[in-house]
């Protein structure tokens, strides 16, 4: 295991059904290695002074450092929400194999 911080796991929820496209998104534009959808979390959160309980879907993206906040802005920028929850967590040790595979795909193409 290799200690690193160059691999960022990005969380997002999203409506159930705009999920299978915002990870698309991510993936053509080499901004994801690989985006997990958990099809359905429940969450209860305040929005505008009330306590909103709605099924969502959750994302966990990972991606490189490079690329995080390219992947934040497209995400918020597609996000049916006006304001997405868009959380990154460094990694802190990853296999050396794993890390090597996100960072290949997550090279911008058009700077490759």
């Amino acid at each position: 295991m290799t200690p690193t911080s160059e691999l960022h796991i990005v969380l997002s929820t999203c409506p159930r059904d705009a999920a299978k496209k915002l990870a698309a998104i991510l993936l053509e534009r080499h901004l994801a290695a690989c985006v997990n959808v958990v099809g359905s979390v429940r969450s209860l959160y305040r929005w505008e002074g009330r306590v909103v309980d709605q099924a969502e879907a959750l994302l966990v993206i990972k991606t490189s450092s490079e690329r995080r906040e390219e992947l934040f802005r497209v995400l918020a920028d597609e996000h049916p929400y006006t304001v997405p929850e868009i959380v990154a967590l460094p990694t802190d040790t990853v296999l050396p194999a794993y890390l090597d595979w996100v960072t290949r795909e997550c090279r911008d193409p058009d700077h490759a």
